[in-house]
């Protein structure tokens, strides 16, 4: 037995159960059905750029608030006037959309969506009762309602850009595809599950899983939501129960397509029991790599091994 299969089957008898409350279905269909109400806007604009091989666009989208997402989009000119397949790219957190050489280099378009008030040109538009100053403390506000929390907000907003990237004459919408690491692999695992558009998700040392246990850790970016409730008890209770719908250890089972997930065996910040119990959980055909020695980082092993996959989607 491998040092990595090792490790796996400690991990089996860690899977931590899910935590998902009666109406998690019902509450993100109501969500998924409120969003597609409302027509899609979007604006391009042709960056002047110095790569020869692709074109690359600014993108700016509606979505189901005031708040206007910015987005880059790249295109092969290689394979002008067929529909391709295209990856779309989630960032991790604090990050910013990107345009990706590698990856449209093997043949398909991409499409990297911003995360609102990350850091890019995406600025959050929504209205938060409670908005707690402490740095990094995006996941407090309106941790009390789950229908105005920042979490349900950036889900929606991956599954609109799924839907954008759909209408995209570039594209072949039978060919969409997800991958992004860390927060980035989330969001991956929320288009994958709620779109009902995405042909397969490649999540890497995915976050978001577990939260009460993440909150406990106060690991990551859930160090703020610790330190709010520390000093604001009264809202444990009803905080906790607002994050069970966000809980990417919850969002799997909803998957029916193919995944191929990756978790780093010495992460720190999204612990390996947490992204294992993630893939225990997910519905679909499924496949996990194991990456030793491996901190909070997609491996090398594991890029190479998606291009490979993109270049014969």
């Amino acid at each position: 037995m491998t040092y990595a299969e090792r490790k796996e089957e400690e991990l089996k008898r860690q899977i931590i159960p899910e935590t998902k409350r009666a109406d998690f279905e019902e509450f993100w269909r109501g969500q998924v059905d409120m969003l597609r109400k409302i027509p899609i806007k979007m604006t391009r604009k042709r960056l002047d750029l110095p790569y020869k091989s692709f074109d690359a666009y600014e993108i700016s989208f509606n979505t189901h608030d005031k708040t206007e997402v910015y987005a880059y989009f790249c295109v092969p000119k290689h394979r002008e006037g067929q529909r391709l397949p295209c990856v779309a790219m989630f960032h991790g957190g604090g990050g910013a959309s990107g345009i990706y050489p590698d990856i449209v280099a093997t043949g398909v378009c991409t499409f990297s969506s911003d995360v609102r008030s990350q850091g890019a040109n995406t600025y959050d538009k929504a209205e938060y009762d409670i908005c707690d100053d402490y740095r990094g403390a995006l996941m407090t506000h309106n941790l009390d309602d789950k229908s105005t929390f920042y979490m349900r907000n950036i889900y929606l907003d991956a599954i609109r850009t799924i839907d954008v990237i759909e209408t995209l004459p570039e594209v072949d919408p039978e060919r969409i595809v997800a991958h992004g690491e860390s927060q980035g692999g989330a969001l991956t695992i929320v288009a994958g599950a709620l779109s009902g558009k995405v042909k397969k998700i490649y999540p890497a040392v995915t976050s978001f899983s577990c939260l009460e246990k993440r909150v406990e850790a106060g690991s990551g970016v859930f160090e703020a939501t610790k330190k709010f409730l520390t000093k604001h008890p009264e809202y444990t209770d009803v905080a906790l129960d607002t994050l069970t719908y966000f809980d990417i250890n919850n969002m799997t089972s909803l998957l029916n397509i193919p995944s191929h997930f990756m978790l780093g065996l010495i992460d720190p910040t999204c612990l390996p029991p947490f992204v294992y119990s993630a893939y225990a959980h997910a519905g679909g055909e499924k496949k996990i790599t194991l990456a030793p020695f491996t901190p909070h980082r997609c491996s090398e092993q594991y890029k190479m091994e998606i291009l490979r996959e993109f270049a014969e989607l």
